[in-house]
């Protein structure tokens, strides 16, 4: 599906329904047609109908069908045909008509076990691919066993790491009652909710998915290199405060960092941090009390839950989105480009928050 946002254009063309072929445009969506065509847009389980959905929503905003075929990779007739199929039948003409095709090889029990094999071995679908030609004698392609996965719901994507076998279910529920609580006092301006945490960054890239040519790949730059320690404030509001070091961080100077911090404070604060070594040394809990007296009150979540720390989810996007490949040519152009990062969070680097 195509994910890039378009900018509405003023087009002094008059807007036609069925009409002449070299200028065709859907006639004027109302409000809710708009909503409509937005939902299917996103929701839709089939990638063709919300392509479509889209197509109709850009004629609307005076793209023409040049412009529509070049964006969707489709001919003219192709996409003159999904603006007359809403013109003359609305949101149900955009959808796929059943279509007979040839039957499924996999059916029933079959399908059930292919499911139940791609359970065990996720990353493994020449392994299942064997076991049911074993065990059922079906002989089906790669491409049949991945058309079943995704007719299932299931898609290929990162395996994310987890901590949640070692944290206790009771303290983690604690944390997230607190957590709420706050939060609804932050969004009465009551107190100001911050999260707070480290993050290192070198010429090691952290490697993300990317569209590329078939049969090309994006090499991106690795190198050993010094480590760029980041000390990061964010609140869900967009304020986000840094301080970077090329040397480790001490206990001293992650108090100091918290001490400038606090002077910046505008009404009581919670300061959000996880359980690392250095935020519960007995140097850095001996400045809580004196952060009380200055209106800072720090709060440790549970312990292996950085779920809760909302601040690694900026970490995440900036070394998986923000960062340009080019990042990882230099050590020069990895501060260039991480500062330049830092310095535009809630400006020209954004994340919403649900």
């Amino acid at each position: 599906m195509v994910q890039k946002s378009f900018n509405k254009k003023t087009v002094t063309l008059p807007k036609f329904g069925l009409c002449h072929p070299s200028m065709l445009f859907v006639n004027a969506l109302s409000a809710e047609e708009i909503q409509t065509l937005e939902n299917m847009k996103r929701y839709h389980p089939s990638h063709v109908p919300r392509v479509r959905a889209q197509a109709v929503l850009l004629s609307d905003n005076g793209f023409s069908l040049k412009e529509l075929s070049a964006i969707f990779g489709v001919c003219r007739q192709t996409t003159s045909t999904w603006l007359t199929a809403w013109e003359t039948g609305g949101i149900a003409a955009l959808l796929d008509k059943p279509r007979s095709g040839r039957p499924c090889k996999l059916t029933g029990e079959a399908k059930r076990y292919v499911l139940d094999r791609v359970e065990e071995s996720p990353r493994a679908l020449k392994t299942v691919l064997a076991q049911l030609a074993e065990h059922w004698s079906i002989p089906v392609s790669i491409a049949s066993l991945k058309r079943v996965c995704k007719q299932a719901g299931l898609v290929w994507k990162r395996v994310r790491k987890s901590l949640k076998s070692k944290r206790d279910a009771d303290l983690f529920a604690q944390s997230q009652q607190q957590l709420t609580a706050l939060t609804e006092q932050a969004q009465q301006q009551q107190i100001d909710l911050v999260y707070f945490d480290e993050s290192g960054f070198t010429l090691e890239p952290s490697v993300p998915y990317a569209w590329q040519p078939v049969g090309a790949t994006i090499e991106v730059p690795c190198a050993k290199s010094k480590r760029l320690n980041v000390l990061g404030f964010m609140n869900k509001s967009g304020a986000f405060q840094s301080w970077v070091f090329e040397d480790s961080i001490t206990t001293a100077a992650l108090v100091a960092c918290i001490d400038r911090f606090a002077l910046t404070l505008a009404r009581p604060t919670v300061l959000v941090v996880d359980n690392a070594p250095i935020h519960t040394s007995h140097e850095f809990k001996d400045n809580l009390e004196r952060w009380e007296q200055l209106t800072l009150t720090v709060l440790h979540i549970a312990p292996y839950s950085p779920e809760l720390n909302l601040i690694e989810i900026l970490w995440r996007k900036i070394k998986y989105e923000w960062m340009p490949f080019s990042t990882y040519s230099s050590f020069l152009s990895l501060k260039q480009n991480l500062f330049d990062i830092l310095a535009n969070i809630g400006k020209t680097y954004l994340i919403e928050f649900a």
